[in-house]
């Protein structure tokens, strides 16, 4: 993937074992890093001859904020976070891949924009909250965040504005100390119950729900939500952890174009437009899309090539393809009619595909 250094202004420790970072985008960069809000960036290092990448998301929103900003919580074992929570310092250069994701779509009518983050789930789901809150919508914004204690709380400074701002912010700590007077537990479907009431009468809007933490704190999540009435393309995710639930055997879901054939029909032309330029290739039979452009070019974004980061995030302009279904872990029914699918489980089904990475 093409990558473009960026400049650490300033660095802070949010916790033992996370940090904020703010990146510095150069005028001659401004244009490549345009960005939506609850969108991420990939960051790639080499480690004892290795390059590794991986996905952060950006808690800065594009009109409020003139640098970008991540929060990064350090995992046991984690090569990279553990670089960039112990060892990055300001002044440092960090080497940047652009914007990618479709987390957020915001609405131009009135909603009850309800986010439930789980530790340093909380990092887009600030962003989407301030978007929210700033955007003359008349949207109401309900923010839980669950942590273990107060020390682990991120962002803590950011959070208490959006209170300020006119969010509804609710702490639930699962481990806290004695004094601590806020909810306790965990953020699951007991206390979604709990609160869901109250939340729903006072607010009297439809609910768009965003979530972001461990998966099965948001598959818990999202069925309790599904049964109480929110449409799962009101429902979206941001997942850290996700394993696809299918082992590529299952028949693919067919994505728009063309009326699908008895057959699938051998593709002879992929292409993709990638940074406004066209790459081409002939895809062999039943190749992924992302594995044959990969073939010819170095700059096109991808990291897990399993659909659990969705860099590889892409619009179907022309053709068909066939999707896995593990996809719908993390796009809903709507992106797939729109024709969005993830390149690294997409298979072309006609003669000629074209996708385009630039149009998400």
């Amino acid at each position: 993937m093409a990558t473009y250094p960026l400049k650490v202004l300033r660095r802070r420790q949010e916790s033992e074992d996370a940090v904020s970072l703010w990146l510095d985008v150069p005028n001659d960069l401004r244009t490549a890093f345009t960005y939506r809000t609850g969108q991420f960036i990939a960051i790639e290092e080499e480690f004892d001859g290795e390059e590794i990448t991986r996905q952060y998301s950006l808690a800065s929103v594009p009109g409020l904020d003139e640098h970008l900003h991540i929060s990064v919580k350090r995992i046991p074992g984690g090569r990279m976070s553990t670089h960039l929570v112990d060892s990055v310092a300001d002044g440092d250069l960090l080497e940047v891949v652009t914007p990618r994701g479709r987390l957020y779509t915001p609405s131009q009518e009135p909603r009850h924009i309800l986010l439930l983050a789980a530790g340093s789930g909380i990092v887009p789901l600030l962003a989407i909250a301030r978007d929210a809150l700033h955007s003359g919508a008349g949207h109401r914004v309900t923010l839980v965040y669950g942590n273990r204690h107060t020390d682990s709380v991120m962002l803590r400074e950011e959070v208490e504005a959006l209170a300020a701002d006119g969010a509804v912010v609710e702490h639930v700590l699962s481990r806290p100390d004695p004094s601590w007077t806020g909810a306790r537990g965990r953020v699951d479907p007991a206390y979604l119950e709990s609160r869901w009431a109250q939340w729903t009468a006072e607010c009297g809007l439809p609910v768009s729900a965003y979530l972001c933490g461990p998966e099965a704190f948001m598959s818990d999540a999202e069925e309790f939500l599904t049964a109480h009435g929110v449409g799962i393309d009101d429902i979206r995710k941001e997942s850290f952890d996700l394993v696809l639930d299918d082992d590529g055997d299952e028949a693919d879901l067919l994505v728009p174009g063309d009326a699908p054939a008895a057959e699938p029909e051998p593709c002879t032309l992929l292409t993709a437009v990638l940074g406004g330029e066209n790459i081409e290739v002939t895809p062999e039979p039943g190749e992924p899309l992302l594995s044959a452009l990969l073939r010819v070019s170095d700059d096109v974004p991808f990291s897990c090539q399993e659909g659990t980061c969705s860099s590889c995030i892409v619009k179907l302009t022309e053709g068909q393809v066939g999707v896995r279904p593990g996809v719908t872990k993390t796009l809903r029914p709507a992106d797939l009619e729109e024709g969005l699918i993830l390149a690294c489980l997409s298979r072309a089904r006609t003669e000629s595909v074209h996708i385009d990475f630039d149009d998400i």
